[in-house]
Order: C-alpha cells, then sequence, then structure tokens
C-alpha cells in the first residue's frame, strides 16, 4: 500500500502530540522514541486507510494521546492490536515480537488479533524512521492473540523479543475481514 503525504503528516502531528505522554517502557533516547512513536502511528492511519479501501466499515480506531488506550482498533466485536516495525530495503526476514508485558497487557485487555504491518523508511543502525523515504505500507499478515504465546524465544537479545513470530507463520489479513465480515451476517 503506498502511503501519501497527507497520512504521514497526520501521523507526524498525532505523534508529537503522543510523545509528550507515552510511557518509555524500553529505555530509548527521545529521537528514537519519537521514531517510534511515529511509526504505530502510521501503522495505525495506514491500517485505517487500508479497510477504508477494502470498504470495510465495521470497525473503530482508538487513535488518542494523553491517556492510554484500550486497544488500536475493533473489527466487529473482535479487538486488535497492530505492531508496526520499520524496514529499510526487505522485511522478509524479520518477525513479529512481543514482550512479556506487552502480551500481558493484550490479554487483560482480551485482544482477539494482532496484526502485522512493516513501514519503509527505517534506518536499523539508528533506529529512526526517514519520512523521505517511507512511502510503503506492507500488512503481513495475523495471527489470533492467544497464539502469540506459543513462540516464546528462548533466547532474547532485546526489550521486546520475548516472544518471536515468523512472518510466514502469520494469515492473510483478507481471511480475518472476511470472516468477521461473515460473523456479522
Amino acid at each position: 500500500m503506498i502511503l501519501n503525504r497527507d497520512l504521514l503528516n497526520k501521523a507526524k502531528e498525532h505523534s508529537a502530540e503522543r510523545m509528550q505522554y507515552e510511557y518509555n517502557r524500553a529505555g530509548y533516547k527521545n529521537e528514537i522514541r519519537k521514531s517510534m512513536i511515529l511509526l504505530g502511528t502510521i501503522g495505525q492511519l495506514g491500517f485505517k486507510q487500508f479497510l477504508d479501501d477494502k470498504n470495510f466499515s465495521n470497525y473503530t480506531l482508538q487513535l488518542q494521546a494523553g491517556k492510554y488506550d484500550d486497544f488500536d482498533f475493533t473489527l466487529g466485536d473482535e479487538i486488535v492490536e497492530i505492531k508496526t516495525s520499520g524496514y529499510d530495503s526487505s522485511f522478509n526476514s524479520l518477525n513479529l515480537l512481543y514482550s512479556e508485558d506487552q502480551l500481558f497487557s493484550g490479554k487483560q485487555k482480551n485482544f482477539s488479533y494482532c496484526v502485522q504491518l512493516f513501514v519503509n523508511g527505517y534506518d536499523r543502525n539508528t533506529k529512526k524512521l526517514n519520512l523521505d523515504k517511507c512511502n510503503t505500507l506492507k500488512i503481513a499478515g495475523y495471527i489470533e492473540f492467544d497464539k502469540i504465546q506459543d513462540y516464546k524465544n528462548p533466547e532474547p537479545r532485546f526489550w521486546g523479543d520475548h516472544y518471536k513470530v515468523p512472518i510466514f507463520k502469520l494469515k492473510d489479513i483478507n481471511k480475518l475481514l472476511s470472516k468477521i465480515k461473515n460473523d456479522k451476517n
């Protein structure tokens, strides 16, 4: 999916507002935190655009700053977590990563699914997103939230990789949308 400048500008504005309130759970420096928040916001707005483009109207987006959100999206009656990661030239060797505290929190909030998105323009060495190079969002797929725990990483190397789901284990997002549409009928 092509990301347009309006979406990127809106994400930049919203993430700047969110920066004032976000908890620094990974202990990143502010510039890296800004980039991570921006990535997440682009993912949420990009997924909204994807749903709109598919004429899938049975959703709610909770995009806010200033307090904790209860969810990223609801699709029908299902709570959906959006995970957005950045990449430079390819995301094929990347995974859906989850930390212990995120998994615990998602279980407490009764998340149903997790959707993994990838956004280009990310420099892995600096851990920063370059908006001038950012123009593509890829939806890698989804997983049932309670299945994430089946992918415990035996050797976590950094904050956030306690669970590591290979992207080839993710399911096609269109199957989830069809399932939710059919559940509605």
